[in-house]
């Protein structure tokens, strides 16, 4: 059968803060399997036994208010990440600042934002994604960061827009 709603359902629970191991220990299918599934669309398998997409589909999703007991324990991929911590430097928030509201060294928000991480943790990709919903509407400037820095971090991020990474460079 088709793979898209256990998809879809699998990437709704790792919203919730289900890792992909979590998800396997309550479904009974690998982990393996569920990964795969966490894969974006085209990248995930396009057909699932029945079986497997009941299992996932019978998950209970974990309540908003009360977190899973094993939510933020897992890892996902950092991509999306980065795009929300690079989307933040393009606004003017730098690194040492997202830091503070992320209770991270000012490096790890370096190294998410520009790709050297594959995988970071359930957690603190959840306080990426609600740092940048809170920041993304804020001047960074009325918020309490010098000008000086804004100004950098967004010719920083703009330098880098326009600059071939070195994945296209060797393609």
């Amino acid at each position: 059968m088709d793979a898209g709603p256990a998809a879809q359902y699998a990437a709704a629970l790792r919203e919730h803060g289900m890792s992909a191991q979590d998800i396997a220990g309550v479904s009974g299918v690998s982990v393996t399997l569920i990964r795969r599934l966490l894969k974006p669309p085209p990248l995930h398998p396009p057909q699932v036994s029945q079986v497997t997409a009941d299992a996932v589909l019978g998950v209970p999703l974990p309540p908003k208010e009360r977190p899973a007991q094993l939510a933020g324990r897992g890892q996902v991929d950092a991509a999306p990440a980065s795009v929300l911590l690079t989307e933040l430097a393009e606004r003017g928030w730098p690194a040492r600042r997202l830091a503070q509201g992320l209770c991270v060294n000012p490096h790890t928000v370096a190294s998410i934002r520009d790709g050297n991480y594959a995988r970071i943790s359930i957690s603190v990709d959840q306080r990426i994604r609600a740092l940048h919903a809170a920041l993304l509407p804020l001047d960074p400037v009325a918020s309490g960061v010098r000008p000086g820095d804004a100004a950098r971090v967004r010719t920083w991020a703009e330098r880098r827009r326009e600059t071939p990474s070195a994945d296209l460079i060797a393609a």
